[in-house]
């Protein structure tokens, strides 16, 4: 059985949560230099998870990219305005809104995934594959007991 964690400690070097948040704010400056202005991180989230599953509900789209539903509207009508996807009333259930890939976007995927791969490549230089694993799995398991925590809070 595993070792329960450690009391929480003040100093930014030792929680999890402040170097969990600087970090991703450095995946995303890193990322932002390298894609320029021209298109915003926020819809880099968006586009990767509609290159896997295009046309998804506005709602999936914003529970799949992990952010909140008013952001995720806010960053579709921008990217409506550039041309990067589309909107359409459900067929089945004119309730829902579902968001579409436009031509444009699909050209930007593999750009983008470069982009994304070669920044992966900056923030793991010199870091053996066997910590990344592990890395992987305590950030996933993370995730999993806070958001299995919140769904009980709620």
């Amino acid at each position: 059985m595993p070792s329960p964690a450690k009391p929480f400690d003040n100093d930014p070097l030792k929680s999890y949560g402040y170097q969990t948040r600087a970090t991703h704010r450095a995946f995303d400056r890193t990322l932002q230099r390298h894609i320029g202005h021209a298109l915003s991180n926020g819809f880099w989230y968006l586009l990767r998870v509609l290159w896997q599953r295009d046309g998804m509900s506005q709602r999936e789209l914003a529970d799949e990219a992990n952010l909140t539903e008013s952001s995720t509207m806010l960053m579709l009508e921008s990217m409506q305005n550039a041309g990067l996807i589309r909107k359409r009333r459900d067929t089945a259930d004119r309730r829902r809104i579902n968001v579409f890939l436009t031509a444009k976007a699909r050209r930007l995927k593999p750009e983008l995934e470069h982009y994304a791969a070669k920044v992966n490549a900056i923030a793991t230089r010199g870091i053996a594959q066997r910590d990344l694993d592990t890395f992987l799995r305590v950030v996933i398991r993370m995730r999993d007991n806070l958001n299995s925590h919140a769904a009980r809070s709620t």
